[in-house]
């Protein structure tokens, strides 16, 4: 919903959202149904998949082909997050990444991403708030989004060991940094320190 908000706060027009588009209907979608669906949402200029917990092979088929039938329209990501975790034995939650690809796929569209790590994200927020990057720092729990984005974005990047990515998964990237010529693909993904949890930020002070 809030993105959903979001969106039509900035005056754009929207269909979908995390509730199922056809409440009168199943989750699922055959192929005659498919075959005559009125695709009530009309002409598009951009599909945006942020995360959804209702996505299903209903909303799958009608994105792909909305996209099939807009090829004019944009694709754009909020993420591509893998997962999340959950629970006291850290189970992995499918993040928007595993929806974003389930479009990709189906339609054969890639799309634009403009969350973390992507660099339209950092100019925005250099622009929007007069930041100088070399004095920022970004925070997160996640090599890959987090702290590839500060420092692809020129900042400095602090991982916290509270969230998706462990000591030992640490450990083995800097690693493969030090011995493998993989590791030098994943450079970026090296935070500038790195905290057990947030409230280590503040002793310093």
């Amino acid at each position: 919903p809030g993105l959903c908000k979001e969106l039509e706060s900035a005056g754009f027009d929207i269909s979908g959202g995390p509730d199922p588009i056809d409440t009168t209907s199943l989750w699922g979608m055959s192929r005659d149904e498919l075959a005559s669906y009125p695709f009530p949402e009309g002409e598009i200029d951009a599909m945006v998949i942020g995360l959804d917990n209702d996505f299903n092979y209903r909303k799958l088929c009608i994105a792909t082909v909305l996209l099939q039938r807009n090829p004019g329209a944009i694709l754009v990501a909020t993420n591509r997050d893998a997962y999340d975790l959950v629970g006291y034995d850290a189970r992995h939650l499918p993040g928007n990444g595993a929806l974003v690809s389930a479009v990709e796929a189906a339609s054969g569209r890639t799309a634009i991403n403009v969350g973390k790590p992507s660099s339209v994200l950092a100019e925005w927020m250099m622009e929007e708030y007069n930041l100088n990057m070399g004095e920022t720092m970004m925070v997160g729990d996640r090599l890959d989004t987090d702290v590839k984005f500060g420092n692809s974005g020129g900042m400095k990047s602090a991982l916290v060991l509270t969230g998706c990515t462990t000591r030992k998964e640490m450990e083995e990237l800097i690693l493969k940094v030090e011995k493998d010529t993989e590791g030098e693909q994943q450079k970026d993904m090296v935070p500038t320190i790195i905290f057990p949890h947030v409230g280590y930020m503040a002793m310093g002070q």
